[in-house]
């Protein structure tokens, strides 16, 4: 009855929009007024004036009406999802190795919504809180089940204009005679990485400090240093030539990222399948290097 008003007075405005006829209004209007108790319109003999305040009362009436068909579509698209999952992860996985592969996931899961979180790329505590946490180590933490995804593979890369592409593999020495860049919250990696290449530590070089991974990455592509590069998370550029390995040694270790997460969210239908995508992503990473 209250969309009869807002038509009957769109109809005295354009009546060509008017989606009802002017009697079948006129009829929902005398209705209304009969539950009102008092009239909304005055009847002339050229029609039916709006009397004082109806206006407004017809913009809020329509006000109303669009906020519960928008609290209605909401609430049927958060029924028709499966479930909102929510994955703690370091900023450099995040926008190097998940982010890219998101597009496949709302392709093969459009049901599943992941809700992102950010941690820390160093040693520094993760709070609690999420569902799920991707966590770097040796896979043993207490009190979680822990998928490996990809171990350690550590290379120098470094953007061409810093070093000529024609000219590699360079030795280690050369390579520790840039300015090296280092994640704090692993200070012996570099020492690690010259000891694999044959080489001594670095003493005396130039270096660059920075906290997230993400940022290390951003600093090599920029040309201004070399960093320890983690391979998994650097196809894209490695492909591209947006950066490149500019020595052979690899380091390898046993630490790696892993999908952690309680046992019982086994028994979740979304989880499971997520948990199952993001392992196949992992294969297929592993296949391709």
């Amino acid at each position: 009855m209250f969309e009869a008003v807002e038509r009957h007075l769109s109809f005295t405005r354009a009546a060509q929009e008017l989606r009802v006829t002017q009697g079948a209004a006129s009829k929902a209007i005398a209705t209304l007024e009969y539950h009102l108790g008092f009239a909304l319109f005055e009847r002339t003999g050229s029609g039916l004036v709006p009397c004082e305040g109806v206006e407004q009362f017809a913009r809020k009436v329509r006000s109303s009406l669009q906020n519960i068909h928008e609290a209605t579509r909401v609430l049927s698209a958060q029924r028709m999802r499966l479930r909102v999952l929510t994955l703690q992860a370091y900023s450099g996985f995040t926008s190097r190795w998940l982010l890219p592969r998101m597009p496949k996931l709302h392709a093969e899961h459009p049901d599943i919504d992941l809700r992102l979180t950010s941690a820390h790329d160093g040693h520094g505590k993760v709070p609690d809180g999420s569902e799920a946490r991707i966590r770097y180590g040796r896979g043993h933490w207490r009190g979680v089940a822990a998928d490996l995804l990809f171990r350690d593979e550590l290379c120098p890369v470094c953007s061409p204009s810093l070093l000529a592409p024609h000219g590699a593999p360079y030795p280690p020495e050369v390579v520790k005679a840039m300015p090296l860049i280092h994640l704090r919250g692993f200070p012996g990696d570099w020492n690690e990485w010259l000891a694999v290449a044959g080489s001594r530590d670095v003493k005396g070089g130039r270096s660059i400090y920075v906290e997230e991974l993400s940022v290390a990455y951003q600093a090599a592509e920029s040309g201004a240093g070399v960093v320890l590069g983690q391979r998994k998370h650097l196809t894209r550029e490695l492909n591209a030539g947006t950066l490149y390995e500019p020595c052979a040694a690899v380091l390898r270790r046993e630490l790696g990222y892993y999908l952690t997460y309680r046992s019982e969210l086994l028994k979740d239908t979304a989880f499971l399948a997520f948990r199952t995508w993001l392992l196949s992503q992992a294969r297929e990473t592993g296949e391709r290097g």
